[in-house]
């Protein structure tokens, strides 16, 4: 959104045409919806996010590696490494870019496996990519990012800042993306 946009207490998100800027006009709203002016048809489509989920073991067992959130939303709050898939960008190279921004970790896309996809009520579409197994003693050392106060390791199931994420992390320690 642009500066005027956001300033401008007129502006109301997707009340006009994309296309040829006519105003949708009283009455229309709901996806897709079809400009009276050039009849184009937009479409609201789900944000796709890819999430890592990148087992590692140590003495303890197996575990995931989750990041504590230092932005929104869930500021504060544990989550699985993962963002917006950028545009014209692979699933698995959003992980893997995901993953390092947010811990450091490297990792090759050709690697990654989807373990599920998943839709949330916010019309996001999340997919959960997969990592092969690793040393946690050959990671590199937890450090905060931009995004992150660090990573650390989860041994066991537990509430994450998203529903979608405990329900991954549930589905993991299950056994269920074997």
């Amino acid at each position: 959104m642009s500066e005027t946009q956001h300033s401008n207490p007129n502006y109301a998100p997707d009340s006009h045409c994309s296309s040829c800027g006519a105003p949708y006009g009283e009455g229309v709203s709901g996806w897709p919806r079809t400009c009276r002016t050039c009849a184009t048809v937009a479409y609201r489509n789900p944000l796709p996010v890819a999430i890592a989920l990148q087992p590692v073991y140590d003495t303890k067992g197996t575990a995931l590696v989750v990041i504590t959130r230092t932005i929104a939303p869930a500021r504060g709050g544990i989550a699985l490494p993962g963002g917006y898939i950028d545009d014209r960008e692979d699933w698995r190279q959003a992980v893997i870019r995901e993953l390092k921004e947010e811990t450091g970790i490297d990792a090759a896309s050709r690697d990654i496996r989807l373990a599920d996809a998943m839709s949330s009520p916010d019309g996001h579409l999340l997919l959960f990519g997969l990592l092969p197994e690793r040393p946690a003693d050959r990671l590199p050392t937890s450090a905060a990012t931009d995004e992150t106060e660090g990573w650390h390791l989860l041994h066991r199931p537990e509430e994450l800042a998203f529903p979608l994420h405990t329900l991954a992390v549930r589905a993991f320690f299950e056994g269920r993306y074997v």
